[in-house]
């Protein structure tokens, strides 16, 4: 029993923490509550529908090929489903009126799929792996979501002015981008020896830099913006 909940506690501890830090960068004006809530629930939502396509896709196409299955399989899968909520959810919604509310937005909805997977990981394979994930992966979620918010808060902004060719190219960008780069993050994973896991590293730090140096800049942007 005591193990049990140390291991959600593992699970959520890191969640929580990045949670606060997207909502704290939030500068001009903070997103209503109930409309974080909807996006956090809405990721819990999507993992266990990713959950379902990723059995069906199995079936369906049997390969042991490790870019279909880190690209296509979970990447693609996971990042078009988390699209969809926030897309959803926020397009249309008058809250929707900085660049950088999409960066929150994509990091709730992220997050929620992150604590479902965290919880589903440390219950599977325990402590170690659910500390592994504390450092590692739940961090990369978020940066896949800094991303993908990046990017479609541009889009809103190029739509909001009329700029349709530029929105549509962006908002492209706000999936394949984070796409990509949570292939990358799983086909170094998949790959198996040690030439790939020094990859993975590296990767790591590189990703753990640029992200957060994006997500500081994205939120500067619309302070500077505002103070014109």
């Amino acid at each position: 029993m005591v193990k049990n909940i140390l291991l959600i506690v593992i699970a959520i501890i890191p969640v929580t923490f990045l949670l606060k830090i997207a909502f704290e960068k939030d500068k001009i004006e903070k997103e209503p509550f109930l409309l974080l809530f909807r996006l956090f629930t809405s990721g819990i939502i999507s993992a266990v529908i990713v959950l379902s396509i990723s059995k069906a896709l199995k079936m369906i196409i049997n390969t042991n090929n490790i870019v279909y299955s880190s690209f296509i399989e979970v990447a693609f899968v996971e990042e078009v489903c988390k699209w969809i909520c926030i897309y959803i959810i926020t397009w249309k919604n008058k809250e929707f009126n900085y660049k950088f509310d999409a960066v929150v937005y994509s990091i709730f909805v992220s997050l929620g799929f992150a604590l479902v997977e965290n919880i589903g990981y440390a219950f599977t394979y325990g402590l170690t792996t659910s500390l592994l994930r504390a450092i590692v992966s739940v961090p990369c979620h978020t940066f896949f979501a800094i991303y993908m918010g990046y990017y479609l808060g541009i889009a809103k902004m190029c739509y909001t002015k009329n700029n349709n060719k530029e929105g549509s190219i962006y908002t492209i960008y706000s999936l394949l981008v984070p796409t990509a780069l949570h292939g990358i993050y799983d086909y170094c994973l998949m790959g198996g020896n040690d030439g790939f896991y020094i990859l993975f590293i590296g990767f790591i730090i590189t990703l753990y830099i640029f992200a957060i140096k994006t997500l500081n800049t994205s939120s500067s942007m619309d302070m500077a913006l505002e103070q014109k």
